[in-house]
């Protein structure tokens, strides 16, 4: 009688932790950067001993007798540490039946086959590694720090001598050179020495460019120094 009622206990606990706790993915089902999905969702699955090959970038994890396995991705997708996982899966976080990441992680990838949550910010529903630098719509210098979240600093700007801002990288004209703006704030410009011009009753000249004459019978010339140097034929009027 006592015999009977051990192995009852030792049955009906059995029972009792299986139902409690499910069976753990094999090893050969895990992939830890990500398995490959199709458009429907679904993974599907390869055998390498039937030849039944994957996409490039992922490599067929299958059974060891000849069991099917899933198609994984090759190669970390995540620039900083591991993705996030699941009993050493890495589960995708597009498409409908995509995870949320959590806090601290990013979904990476264009597509459901090539996403999963990486270390990193999401930041106006962009996705960025961590030490990414990019600018907002507001021309602020954001960064992705480790932890996911992004930083945000008022944009470099150069200030002109006729008082107009310029952004980082705008470029300008000054008389005939060109300036630009630094990341450091500073204004450099080239420096062409410029052609002399000279004013000649409201009109514009260059230096060597030959003109008509207020007078009408002369001619001008606009000198190397700004002056402007005429003929002095008599003008005739009439016979």
């Amino acid at each position: 009688m006592l015999t009977f009622l051990i192995i009852c206990t030792v049955t009906i606990s059995s029972l009792a932790y299986g139902s409690l706790y499910q069976p753990q993915t094999p090893e050969y089902l895990k992939c830890p950067y990500g398995k490959y999905f199709k458009d429907i969702g679904k993974p599907p699955t390869c055998n390498p001993f039937a030849q039944v090959s994957c996409p490039p970038g992922f490599f067929c994890r299958g059974g060891p007798a000849d069991q099917p396995g899933f198609c994984c991705k090759s190669n970390n997708p995540c620039k900083l540490g591991e993705p996030y996982s699941r009993n050493g899966n890495a589960p995708h976080c597009l498409g409908k039946s995509g995870i949320s990441c959590p806090r601290g992680y990013t979904c990476i990838g264009t597509k459901t086959s090539s996403s999963v949550c990486c270390k990193g910010c999401t930041y106006r529903g962009e996705s960025y590694f961590p030490t990414a630098t990019f600018y907002n719509t507001e021309g602020e210098r954001c960064t992705c720090g480790e932890y996911g979240k992004v930083r945000c600093t008022k944009p470099v700007t150069c200030r002109g001598a006729n008082g107009k801002v310029y952004k980082v990288g705008q470029s300008f004209k000054v008389d005939c050179n060109t300036c630009s703006c630094t990341s450091n704030g500073q204004i450099i410009c080239t420096l062409i020495a410029c052609p002399t011009k000279c004013k000649y009753y409201g009109n514009v000249y260059t230096e060597g460019e030959r003109f008509p004459a207020r007078d009408g019978c002369n001619t001008c010339t606009c000198e190397n120094d700004g002056s402007v140097s005429c003929t002095e034929i008599a003008c005739g009027y009439g016979k």
